[in-house]
């Protein structure tokens, strides 16, 4: 695993330049269970969020990924928790916590993405008032359009937000899982 890691490492650099490019690979790293249909949904609402945009995402798992992979842009994402719809989440704290967060190295954003899945289904409990057959399908949109904020800050290397969209500053539980308009 180090060797690959390092091998991202030293694509990183060149990907912080090279957003520019139509295609940007997105590797997945997740540190607990999570829902292929989930992940799946995921990935559809990524690409119509991007659509617009003219970037196209290609889709890794850190562990396929060999240290002679190379990459002309590169984003890695690392989920947190346990990345699954019908598992319990523990209680959100009364005041607002981020949903996922982009890192920042002196001062500039770099490709790397944290993305905090029992939070994200915590608050979606109010939302979808229960549990039914569609939550890995809502889960998914919502863990997809909370990637799509990061993907502003990564790809526009920005740590600005704008008032409209999912780049805003926060998106409520309804934001996350409503059907596309």
């Amino acid at each position: 695993m180090r060797p690959v890691l390092c091998a991202l490492l030293s694509v990183v650099t060149s990907a912080c330049s090279a957003f520019a490019a139509a295609k940007v690979t997105v590797v997945l790293q997740f540190e607990a269970r999570h829902s292929e249909s989930s992940i799946n949904e995921m990935k559809r609402e990524l690409q119509a969020q991007m659509q617009s945009s003219g970037v196209e995402l290609n889709w890794r798992q850190l562990d396929e990924l060999s240290a002679s992979d190379s990459f002309p842009s590169l984003v890695v994402i690392k989920f947190h928790g346990n990345c699954e719809a019908t598992a319990l989440a523990s209680p959100l704290p009364s005041e607002p916590v981020a949903l996922a967060y982009t890192h920042v190295s002196n001062g500039n954003v770099i490709p790397f993405a944290d993305v905090e899945c029992d939070r994200i289904r915590n608050s979606l409990a109010s939302a979808q008032m229960g549990y039914s057959s569609r939550n890995d399908l809502l889960f998914g949109r919502a863990v997809g359009r909370v990637i799509a904020h990061e993907l502003h800050h990564i790809i526009g290397r920005t740590r600005a937000h704008t008032p409209h969209g999912v780049s805003r500053k926060s998106l409520s539980p309804q934001d996350l899982i409503a059907d596309r308009t």
